[in-house]
């Protein structure tokens, strides 16, 4: 499992927006992480238009996809219990580096959680522009690392 710091960023960005994860604690912790990663790759496709120029920044847009994030990734530290690992009854796409490297998947999601936080803290499209890189470059490297190829 992950240390308290993360768990603690995770919770304090969902308390902060007054959210509940109550759905995601009806669900196992595989589905949860699933979930979690379905409303990521929402959130990016909010995002990656915008960078790409085939949409117009939408400070509103950005703001609500990363919430709908935070909420449905709010107990993300509780998700990587010894029986989540991969081989199980139910099918992950972590590979088996998120328990024998902990220490670096708790970086990596830290740096995740920093590089969200910056592109929620950016106040106009060109903060956006600039804080965004951080946010899939967070993505990309924990997934070549910690995550199965489909």
């Amino acid at each position: 499992m992950m240390s308290k710091g993360v768990w603690g960023l995770f919770a304090a960005a969902t308390l902060s927006l007054g959210l509940s994860s109550a759905a995601m604690a009806e669900m196992g912790p595989i589905e949860a992480r699933q979930a979690c990663m379905k409303a990521n790759a929402a959130m990016m496709k909010v995002m990656v238009p915008i960078i790409k120029g085939q949409a117009a920044y939408d400070k509103a847009a950005i703001d609500d996809a990363i919430t709908k994030t935070q909420a449905a990734c709010a107990g993300w530290a509780n998700w990587w219990g010894e029986d989540t690992k991969p081989g199980g009854a139910v099918k992950t796409e972590a590979k088996l580096e998120v328990w024998t490297d902990a220490k670096g998947f708790e970086a990596a999601s830290m740096e995740y959680v920093k590089a969200e936080q910056a592109v929620k803290d950016a106040a106009d499209e060109a903060a956006f522009k600039a804080a965004f890189p951080g946010l899939g470059k967070s993505c990309q490297s924990c997934h070549e690392t910690y995550r199965a190829a489909d």
